[in-house]
């Protein structure tokens, strides 16, 4: 009897031990182990927000301005309240968008503005501002591009322009309606001495 005991005592002292063991190794992984983020839950949210973004030579490229931000970690995206956005490039005409609502991804080089949206194109080189009204509209910061698929209207001076889709190239200085286009252009008056020297 007593070989039996000598022998069973050592084994269920070192299974208990083990057992310990391994329940403290469970409770301790737990605990050091972060917990689950919610990639679509917001991590940030600030109220009256400017953000300035600026290009390698340290030149201000952009600033949007918003009475809401909310930073949300799926994609980078940030989500703005009554956005405006102004895109500057020295020898290139200033762009202002205003929004009602707006979202950035790609580390904010591109924003949708969703719902009614206005882009205003400075005038530049005699030519008048350019304005657009519409919605869904897409604002490529690196490209320079502002491009929707839905329904806009254009103003420069006295002409306007209808159309269901545009693209508008800052870098290229154009603005490219796609479909059902209604427009009335007014030529720019040429100054007294270009047409004295035709």
């Amino acid at each position: 009897m007593r070989s039996l005991t000598t022998w069973v005592l050592p084994l269920l002292l070192l299974l208990m031990v083990g057992s310990l063991i391994w329940v403290l190794s469970r409770v301790a992984t737990n605990l050091v182990a972060p917990n689950r983020i919610d990639l679509n839950a917001p991590d940030l949210i600030a109220h009256e927000a400017v953000l300035v973004r600026f290009d390698e030579a340290g030149l201000k490229r952009s600033r949007m301005v918003a009475s809401q931000v909310t930073h949300v970690p799926a994609q980078d995206t940030m989500l703005f309240e009554v956005p405006v956005l102004t895109q500057t490039q020295i020898g290139r005409p200033t762009i202002v968008v205003l929004g009602t609502r707006a979202r950035s991804v790609h580390k904010a080089s591109e924003t949708w503005f969703y719902d009614a949206t206005q882009l205003r194109r400075a005038p530049y080189a005699g030519n008048p501002e350019l304005i657009i009204d519409g919605r869904d509209i897409w604002v490529d910061g690196n490209a320079e591009i502002a491009r929707s698929s839905q329904f806009v209207t254009a103003k420069m001076g006295l002409s306007h322009a209808e159309a269901v889709g545009f693209e508008a190239n800052n870098k290229l200085e154009t603005l490219e309606l796609k479909s059902k286009v209604r427009m009335t252009y007014v030529p720019t008056a040429r100054p007294a001495a270009a047409r004295a020297a035709r």
